[in-house]
């Protein structure tokens, strides 16, 4: 059965972005399997300013003619438009629609709300009520409108069941999948003291332990730390740090793949003590280079990652352990080898191919259990007039 399928996101098409990337590659994989995909950002959308896009997006979208699609797949909360107006955009009711997430904003900003109070820099009063009390509402409503809600780990999926935003049987768990580039030939060495973080410079990624953890190995240990795709300037991201180890540090702000992939073969450990997360390709990514890994258990990592076995786990928030963990691996190449080569064999499973081929047949899936329910409902309605 060949499909026609809209992808939706309320980011920009750049392809540097994670989740531009992960839509791109499945709508690329649907379109070599037979059928019919569109993708559609938020510069296709975009009529209103950009603090005004989670009011205004939703409605752009809805606007667009949507019945000619058999799936659409709403990023987050573009499709509550649509679920509200649904009896006149979709007559028929013949489209399936999909809530997807690439991280669950509700445990964002969960992680976001902690890390403040920590940090003695409470979020403003607006922040909290559009992001703590406006937006899980709607992203409430849209999941319950939704024929299926794909999310990215297992925590994800059990808020959504626990908060009643779907039944257990609509969600599904996605994972987000890693190019077959990514899994490196990286030179045979002895042990070295390179580091390096992939990420935004944000808070919910645990820049700051990263900085105190990073000081705390300086004053022992001549490391070095690399950080790439801040997004933020050098300077900024360099300030982060006590002058005295500032010589040690390194900031790409922007990368393409060729120079993530020079940073992987160069490091030696991968730090990376988010505090919330999805499916970090990052993560990913650093896996299938091999690179022994030291991060939080968070989003996706508790279903990929057993501390011991292929990552050492540290708790969100503790740069003291993370700081004990990078140096266990320092002085244990052993250690590092083994775990470095158990998690490229983990990462083997959620090969590109793999993982697009399973999210094809997740949309499948929903679309032919849209059918079924019209047709048991058409059905029904006949036994009721006669």
């Amino acid at each position: 059965m060949s499909l026609r399928v809209l992808l939706a996101l309320h980011g920009p098409a750049d392809p540097r972005t994670a989740v531009y990337r992960t839509m791109s590659t499945n709508a690329d994989y649907l379109r070599r399997a037979g059928h019919e995909a569109d993708l559609l950002a938020a510069d296709d959308l975009r009529w209103a300013p950009h603090r005004l896009d989670p009011f205004f997006l939703p409605t752009a979208l809805a606007l667009r003619r949507l019945s000619r699609y058999d799936a659409v797949v709403f990023h987050s909360y573009l499709g509550y438009a649509f679920h509200a107006l649904r009896r006149a955009l979709d007559p028929r009711g013949h489209i399936a629609t999909v809530t997807s997430f690439h991280g669950l904003e509700p445990l964002y900003f969960r992680a976001l709300a902690g890390e403040a109070t920590r940090a003695g820099r409470p979020l403003s009063a607006r922040y909290r009520w559009v992001h703590g009390t406006m937006m899980p509402r709607v992203l409430r409503a849209t999941c319950r409108a939704s024929d299926a809600v794909f999310c990215l780990n297992s925590t994800e999926a059990r808020y959504l069941v626990a908060e009643g935003w779907a039944t257990g049987d609509r969600v599904k768990v996605v994972s987000n999948g890693v190019e077959p580039e990514s899994f490196l030939d990286r030179p045979a060495r002895p042990p070295g003291c390179e580091l390096l973080f992939v990420g935004q410079w944000l808070p919910a990624k645990g820049v700051a332990y990263l900085v105190q953890a990073f000081t705390t190995l300086a004053a022992r240990a001549d490391v070095r730390l690399t950080c790439v795709g801040t997004g933020a300037p050098c300077d900024a991201v360099i300030a982060a740090f006590p002058e005295h180890v500032r010589a040690r540090v390194r900031v790409v702000p922007s990368v393409d793949r060729e120079g993530l992939y020079d940073a992987l073969r160069a490091a030696d450990v991968f730090v990376f003590p988010s505090l919330s997360e999805g499916f970090s390709k990052a993560l990913l990514e650093a896996m299938a280079a091999g690179l022994p890994i030291v991060t939080t258990p968070v989003g996706a990592a508790v279903d990929l990652l057993q501390d011991g076995r292929n990552a050492l786990l540290v708790p969100p928030a503790d740069a003291a352990a993370a700081a004990a963990a990078v140096r266990r691996y320092l002085e244990d190449g052993g250690t590092a080898r083994r775990h470095g080569a158990a998690a490229r064999a983990t990462a083997e499973r959620y090969r590109q191919e793999i993982v697009s081929r399973e999210w094809a047949a997740s949309v499948a899936g929903v679309v032919e259990r849209r059918s079924e329910e019209r047709r048991h409902v058409r059905h029904g309605n006949r036994d009721v007039v006669h």
